[in-house]
């Protein structure tokens, strides 16, 4: 039985991708080397196979698949990367952004949030998370099966510390299944070989994954080992326990207001003391953005440590067309018309994808009625009116760019330091394509955001809250708030201004209760000032394919 990466390639990517027959079994091949490496070389040099294993499963998690072979077909390959995945899905129908480009194709469709069981896009982050799972599942049978042949308590303990954190990437990746697709098939190191996983309940789904995750947390804080760069350790699995105990209310019915509080403390206290104000913060917002915010995650060489966990990007040894890559250049472009040049962001090349909508421009202040400029730092990197560009979204053609939405550019291929400053001589000469600027898929004032609105829930403390989110505040350049101005109203958009374009927008709002109607952006529904989406539309369908091959329930009114 193949490993994942060799067998994923056929057009039934997505059937498969559900039935663990094609997902567990010997690892009798993996993608370092597919040709020469099978399961009977790994007693020749146990630790090197376990590690090159171990590591596969995170490549999965960075790119689309080795030497430019996308692991999931029958579309683009790079729609197919983790975090770009995840990004079509709560990011792209939402009002924080939109996909101007291919409104002509199935995909395209996502834009207006119009989803149906065929969209490529759905489609493709169902089979991304559903092969990661399958990766993370097939490695831990692997190593309790004595695959490995580890024969040290040396090697034990690493293969130990592996099997926490492919458990915390399996309930990472069950994190975004329950927020997207609901009622999903569930996979663990008990599921035989050969057997499709049980379509379970979400609220059974969630159960399983918070009570693995909660152990995990407590064997990592126990072991107390030091993360490697690239790798993620504790403060990434408690992050996703906030993130789930935050949603809990949705994913199975029973708000866990206080269990969000407390882990979310846990992980701010760990890192008091550095930072902005001693808040763990990073000094400027723009640097955790930028070339060199390697150094602000476990493991990067840094005291402060605000990205929880990080996509790394290595322009030189792994090829994505997603994380700091799509974030830079489909956020861009330039022509005569408009006085952007790409040059600005230290790249030389625009897609021309991405533009924001005109009700999320407006959630920040502005320091004229055109929304032109403003002291928040978090907008320091957008093309306004002020470079020529149009609030308004019109059109969604690409063909009109430069009139259908600024531009809300956060990631840049620029070195910039704690005050702010770009340092060019450090940043080299713009490259296309490929950047050395991680991906931070949390970061710890997310964390901070999350225990504010829990304690306004009745979690937490309130007093507590508004300290930490006034750390968020002037961080950013603007005026702190008075306890009279934080409300959950008002923390859902600082929420929003912090926060935008990291894959939370869509599971926010419909915690929140605006996915579906309360809160309306252009073209949502397809309708250009914006219409209420069907009832159904909190959950993604499941692929057809899946639907029929595995025999599975299909979600409501799809």
């Amino acid at each position: 039985m193949k490993l994942l990466n060799k067998f994923f390639i056929g057009a039934a990517v997505v059937a498969t991708a559900a039935t663990m027959s094609s997902c567990t079994g010997d690892l009798d091949l993996v993608s370092s080397d597919p040709n020469t490496t099978t399961s009977g070389t790994f007693p020749q040099d146990p630790e090197k196979y376990l590690d090159l294993v171990f590591a596969d499963i995170f490549f999965n998690f960075q790119s689309y698949g080795p030497g430019g072979d996308a692991i999931i077909h029958s579309f683009d390959g790079g729609m197919s990367t983790f975090q770009r995945a995840i990004f079509n899905m709560e990011e792209v129908p939402s009002d924080e952004a939109n996909w101007i480009a291919e409104q002509d194709t199935n995909f395209g469709r996502m834009t207006f949030g119009i989803v149906d069981a065929t969209n490529t896009g759905a489609t493709a982050g169902y089979s991304r998370l559903m092969t990661n799972v399958a990766l993370c599942v097939q490695f831990l049978q692997a190593v309790n099966n004595g695959d490995f042949h580890l024969d040290t308590p040396e090697l034990q303990a690493k293969a130990a510390d592996y099997c926490l954190q492919a458990r915390a990437l399996r309930n990472i990746c069950y994190f975004y299944l329950l927020s997207c697709y609901g009622n999903v098939p569930y996979a663990d190191e008990t599921t035989l070989i050969g057997s499709t996983p049980a379509q379970l309940d979400r609220a059974e789904v969630y159960r399983r994954t918070v009570a693995d995750l909660e152990d995990v947390v407590a064997q990592m804080k126990a072991a107390n080992r030091p993360v490697v760069y690239g790798y993620l350790g504790v403060d990434a699995a408690e992050a996703y326990l906030v993130k789930l105990y935050l949603n809990a209310g949705v994913f199975c019915g029973q708000a866990d207001w206080a269990n969000a509080c407390t882990h979310a403390k846990n992980i701010i206290d760990r890192h008091a003391g550095n930072g902005f104000q001693g808040s763990g913060l990073c000094m400027n917002y723009s640097q955790i953005f930028g070339q060199g915010n390697q150094k602000f995650t476990p493991g990067g060489g840094s005291p402060v440590q605000e990205i929880l966990w990080a996509i790394p990007s290595c322009a030189d040894k792994t090829t994505s067309w997603g994380n700091s890559t799509m974030m830079i250049d489909a956020f861009l472009g330039e022509n005569d018309t408009y006085q952007v040049k790409l040059a600005d962001y230290n790249t030389s090349d625009g897609w021309k994808c991405v533009t924001a909508r005109e009700q999320f421009v407006r959630k920040f202040d502005w320091d004229d009625a055109e929304c032109s400029t403003s002291a928040d730092q978090r907008v320091r990197f957008w093309a306004t009116s002020a470079h020529g560009f149009a609030i308004g979204n019109a059109t969604f053609v690409q063909a009109n760019w430069g009139k259908n939405g600024y531009l809300p550019v956060k990631f840049t291929n620029w070195v910039i330091d704690d005050f702010g400053n770009i340092d060019a001589e450090a940043s080299g000469n713009a490259i296309p394509n490929q950047f050395t600027v991680d991906y931070p898929m949390v970061r710890l004032a997310e964390i901070y955001l999350s225990y504010a609105e829990a304690a306004l829930q009745g979690g937490g403390d309130r007093a507590l809250a508004l300290k930490y989110v006034n750390y968020i505040r002037e961080r950013a350049g603007i005026e702190p708030w008075s306890t009279a101005d934080l409300t959950l109203e008002t923390l859902q958009d600082e929420r929003c201004r912090e926060l935008y374009t990291e894959c939370n927008r869509r599971t926010d709002l419909i915690r929140y209760g605006k996915w579906i109607s309360g809160y309306t952006w252009n073209w949502k529904g397809g309708v250009a000032n914006g219409t209420d989406f069907a009832a159904n539309f909190n959950l993604y369908p499941l692929p057809s394919a899946v639907v029929t091959q595995a025999g599975y329930k299909q979600n409501p009114g799809y």
